[in-house]
This record gives C-alpha cells, structure tokens and sequence, in this order.
C-alpha cells in the first residue's frame, strides 16, 4: 500500500523539549528548596542552567521516554515521588490535602535526599515496568516509603498530580519566574521556523496528507510555534481539545477528522489495518500509540 500520509508528534519532532524538561526539573527544585526548606540541596536552579540540569539528568529524562513515559507532568509527579521516597526516616501515616501531606514531610525529615542516585536506583529497581506501570510505580514507592495510608492522595491524576501540574504550569507560563526576577524559559522548533516551514510545503506539493497530535495546549503550541504560518496545511489536533486525551483516539482524529467520536472509540475501528500512514515520534509511547492504530511508524 503507497504511503499518503504523515502525523507528527509534536514535541520532539517539530518542538523542542528543553523548556518542559526545565520545568519539570524547576517543580522538584522549587518543592525540595523552598516548600521543604532544603535550601542547599541544589543551587541556584533558576540561573544556572548546569544545576538545572543535574536535577535531572538528561539521561534519566532518555530513559523515562524510552520507557514510555511520554507526558513531562508525568514525569514531573514521578521526580518529586521517588525524592519524596528517598527522604531518610520520614513517616506520614495520614494527611487530607497534598499541601498538609508536604508539611507533614517538612516537619518530620532531617537531610535531603541523595539525589538523583535515588532516581537511579529506582529506574534499576522497576525492571521492565513501561508506561503506566511505571509511573505507578513511583507513586506506590512513595506511599511504602511514608507508610501512607490514602492511596488515591497520591495515584497518578490524583490529588498530588494536580498540585504539582499546577506548579509545573505556572513555570511554563513564565509567571514563577517572573516572581523571582529570573529570566523566562524559552521555546522554540527543533529546526529553525523557515526551514520547518519550507519541509512542510515540500511534503505537501509531493502529495502527502499532513497532520499532528500532540498533548500541547493551544497557547504552549502557539508559543513554541510563534506565527501561525508554520503549521499552514498541518491538521494539529490537541488532546486537551478531545475529552479523551492524547491516546490512540487523537491520532485517529487527526485522520479523520469529521468522523463520529464513537467510531473513533470503537476497538475495532481502532485495529484497522492503516498501511498508508506513517506515524512520526521520539518516543516509545508513539511507537506503541501508531501500532495500536494499525499504523507504520
């Protein structure tokens, strides 16, 4: 069957990630230094980009993508579980609301957590763990480690999950440092806007189908995308656009995109052999997302 058709991950592919990763390792820093009071447990995180970095390396970044966790607030929950585990000594038997749980944890340590050995040992210790499995996992680490007795406090997209996505999205938007009087993050494409938009255009007059699902929302995608030319003949679909997230049901929507949401949900529908499109990602998240649509990939 000829190849027609091209869907692009976003993030990755066409963005680049250096602005959520920074995120994602400013959330753990800002949680460890100053809502637990480690002050000197990295460094100035904010203006070095070095300590940054180090907070989590990028290979554990690698490795969490190779292991099918795609979703840098999932990654975010999962630095900030294993280093809550990692804290020496520290027991929460009980608490009503995440800001009550990290109290809790304030009161009770003494030192910081060796750190990011304890990120290493963890992603050694959960084997073959992919995906959710994964995620889950440090979430469960965290409750044996605190002997914590609400499980659904700290399931992912539970109550803790959204305090630190709140947290991870108000650095995205600039506005924890502007608080701080610290330079904005920044965005931008993997290769520089002209070139992306003269590959598009090139892919299109060759005849191909262009499109994209990502789990960007709208204002992160127009920022990292500047003047909306970029995209022009690229159907975008964002996840947070369709109720059920960026899963095989948005790949399908970006190829079909005045199909009924039902059709699209049906798990026969979804098995259809599609030999004509080629799914485009960095990730082994996209691999098995284009395989479960009956995508190449």
């Amino acid at each position: 069957m000829t190849i027609d058709t091209l869907i692009f991950d976003m993030d990755g592919v066409i963005t680049t990630e250096e602005k959520y990763w920074a995120c994602a390792r400013l959330t753990l820093w800002e949680l460890v230094t100053e809502t637990l009071g480690l002050k000197d447990a990295f460094g100035d995180a904010m203006r070095d980009e070095a300590i940054r970095e180090a907070i989590a390396p990028d290979e554990h970044i690698y490795t969490l993508k190779g292991r099918a966790v795609n979703s840098n607030w999932d990654i975010t929950y999962m630095l900030v579980c294993v280093y809550l585990s990692a804290l020496p000594d520290v027991t929460v038997l009980s608490a009503p609301t995440p800001e009550m749980l990290l109290e809790a944890i304030r009161e009770g340590m003494t030192i910081a957590a060796p750190w990011p050995e304890a990120m290493s040992a963890f992603l050694r210790g959960t084997g073959g763990a992919k995906g959710r499995a994964l995620i889950q996992a440090a979430g469960a680490r965290l409750q044996t480690a605190l002997d914590f007795g609400d499980a659904d406090l700290l399931r992912v997209e539970g109550p803790l999950w959204w305090y630190l996505h709140t947290r991870f999205q108000r650095w995205y938007s600039g506005e924890t440092m502007t608080e701080h009087q610290a330079a904005p993050l920044s965005d931008g494409t993997v290769i520089p806007a002209a070139r992306l938009a003269e590959t598009l255009k090139a892919l299109r007059e060759e005849g191909y189908t262009l499109g994209s699902a990502t789990g960007r929302t709208r204002e992160e995608l127009e920022d990292a995308l500047g003047e909306r030319g970029k995209l022009d003949g690229l159907r975008v679909v964002l996840a947070g656009d369709l109720k059920h997230g960026r899963t095989v049901h948005s790949l399908l929507r970006a190829l079909y995109p005045r199909a009924d949401t039902e059709v699209l949900l049906d798990e026969q529908f979804q098995k259809l052999k599609r030999g004509n499109v080629v799914v485009i990602g960095d990730s082994t998240s996209d691999v098995l997302m284009a395989k479960a649509a009956g995508c190449h990939s």
